[in-house]
């Protein structure tokens, strides 16, 4: 049985992101528009920013700019800087960029959740982990976050390597990328909350990679459909000797309405067709944010109201001192109350308890249906539909040569947009990587694996976990 001890958790900022994200003091720009060429490298490869002079680095974030592509997950993308010193920010990290102004990465990001990238920042997200990137981009170790970089010097050239693995989609970054050192980002409150534990099973610490999904709940207790308010899923969460650190990202308003909330943590890790909930759900402890005000001498607006005197209420509308007369204007903008208790907004007639002539939209709380369930985002979780081991022996590959595994799966039926993760059990020999791993038909995918190095190199007997997420 698997437990969850020595859990921490506590609400945090992250960063909203408008437009102009940061301050633009410490930033430097290399407009030129970068092709992400269908399965190669860039067409810029590297793109690169001098930065003059020199000074210590405290802050670093890299934001692409005008970036588009369909599936992301094909995608490796590496920063290298005057140190040499180089991280890896993406790779194989699902989700789509369809037309996005900017996409920012930072280590205050929030995580990749696999669905449509917003204007918001991210951290470096690679799944499983790193991947060797094509000559001239140096080989591996790469760093897996910005942190490596603080205390060191930030003049000379940085670079920029972005490379498309896998075949059927291509993309863009119109105008080319921008390099922020030193600068503090912009940091609003938000919903994201950070989680550290120590996870075990029958009492021994685990080790791998893990996704962890939290629940939040109304109760300690309850499995009814509408106490659970969000839900939040990590991917490849590392875990060493049972110890893990994660955040997660429910949507906007859900820890700052006043109410109290329970995190029920559930993990996956290799070989786990299931996600396996860990008990029991844990409070959500208070933060240091004033969220609500007792009293109020003037209020903008009330989103929530027991009971309110008009007497103590000022700028009432005049067709508010009977408001449950019938509300009548001209046009698009007409109220209307009938007898039966329905209401109609720009309209006078309807077959509905509620006739909108025009778009409904909910800002906080989703809309509730008759069983009882309650949808707030139109988004699909990310869901496991394909979990195989195989071990295998691949010998030796050449310099420069490449070796394709296929592996079958039985009732399933996969799509060519779903996502390959392939977990090998050892590490590959020095400049031997994972090309790219992506589904082939309905029920087999594929991975390549590819010698970077000069001369011939010996994989050993390993296994291979491959996962299709969709």
């Amino acid at each position: 049985m698997r437990t969850l001890g020595l859990a921490i958790l506590a609400a945090c900022a992250a960063q909203l992101l408008a437009d102009n994200v940061f301050a633009r003091a410490g930033a430097l720009s290399n407009p030129t528009p970068i092709t992400i060429v269908d399965n190669a490298n860039a067409s810029l490869y590297p793109s690169t920013i001098v930065v003059p002079g020199s000074g210590a680095i405290t802050n670093v974030s890299v934001s692409l700019i005008g970036f588009t592509h369909p599936r992301v997950s094909d995608l490796t993308v590496l920063l290298v800087a005057p140190s040499g010193r180089k991280i890896q920010m993406l790779a194989h990290a699902p989700g789509a960029a369809s037309a996005l102004s900017f996409l920012a990465i930072s280590d205050a990001g929030r995580p990749v959740a696999g669905d449509q990238f917003l204007k918001v920042p991210y951290r470096c997200t690679l799944i499983p982990g790193p991947e060797v990137m094509p000559a001239p981009a140096p080989g591996l170790p790469y760093d897996t976050s910005f942190a490596s970089l603080i205390g060191e010097e930030g003049g000379g050239t940085w670079s920029l390597f972005v490379r498309d693995n896998v075949s059927g989609q291509a993309g863009l970054i119109a105008g080319g990328w921008t390099l922020s050192l030193n600068e503090q980002p912009i940091s609003p409150v938000h919903s994201e909350f950070s989680y550290q534990g120590v996870l075990k099973e029958n009492g021994v610490a685990l080790n791998g990679l893990f996704d962890v999904k939290a629940d939040l709940w109304r109760s300690p207790i309850s499995v009814i459909p509408g106490d659970l308010v969000a839900s939040s899923t990590s991917l490849g969460v590392a875990v060493s000797n049972g110890v893990f650190s994660t955040r997660f990202a429910p949507s906007e308003s859900v820890l700052t309405d006043g109410r109290a909330l329970w995190v029920e943590l559930s993990v996956k890790g290799p070989g786990d067709a299931a996600f396996v909930k860990l008990s029991p759900r844990e409070p959500i402890a208070a933060t240091p944010l004033a969220a609500f005000a007792l009293a109020s001498e003037s209020s903008e607006f009330a989103e929530i109201a027991q009971s309110v005197a008009f007497q103590n209420v000022s700028g009432v509308p005049s067709n508010v001192a009977n408001a449950f007369s019938p509300w009548q204007d001209a046009g698009a903008n007409s109220i209307f109350f009938n007898t039966a208790g329905s209401v109609f907004i720009g309209a006078t007639t309807g077959s509905s308890k509620l006739t909108v002539n025009g778009r409904l939209e909910s800002t906080n709380g989703g809309v509730k249906f008759p069983d009882g369930t309650v949808q707030t985002t139109a988004a699909t979780p990310l869901q496991i539909i394909g979990s195989k081991s195989v071990t295998t022996t691949l010998g030796n590959i050449a310099a420069g040569a490449e070796l394709n595994v296929g592996i079958s799966f039985t009732g399933t039926s996969f799509e060519t947009t779903d996502v390959v993760v392939v977990s090998p059990s050892g590490n590959l020999p020095t400049d031997v990587g994972i090309q790219y791993a992506r589904v082939v038909s309905a029920t087999s995918v594929q991975f390549k694996l590819r010698n970077h190095g000069a001369g011939v190199a010996n994989v050993p007997s390993l296994t291979y976990t491959v996962k299709v997420i969709r």
